[in-house]
């Protein structure tokens, strides 16, 4: 497996993860029973700017896997040194 490759796979599952914890913070702010003095908003709302940030990203990492696996691997040059 090729450097860039290996460089990919590691932001995609560190960001899945990333917003994995973002989805459950988003569930488990709205499950506790504090009473606060701000208003909460709704959940509907709350869920959908919690789903938009992992729509883009997906559309992201769509993006740039087909532009890693489309550039070829190139062969460093080697200097050629007077004979």
């Amino acid at each position: 497996m090729s450097a860039p490759v290996l460089v990919f796979v590691a932001c995609a599952v560190a960001c899945g993860v990333a917003h994995v914890a973002i989805l459950v913070s988003t569930v488990r702010g709205r499950a506790t029973a504090e009473i606060a003095t701000l208003p909460r908003s709704r959940a509907a709302v709350e869920a959908l700017w919690a789903l938009v940030p992992v729509v883009v990203l997906a559309l992201v990492l769509t993006a740039t896997w087909a532009r890693v696996r489309e550039r070829p691997v190139r062969v460093p040059e080697v200097m050629k040194v007077a004979q």
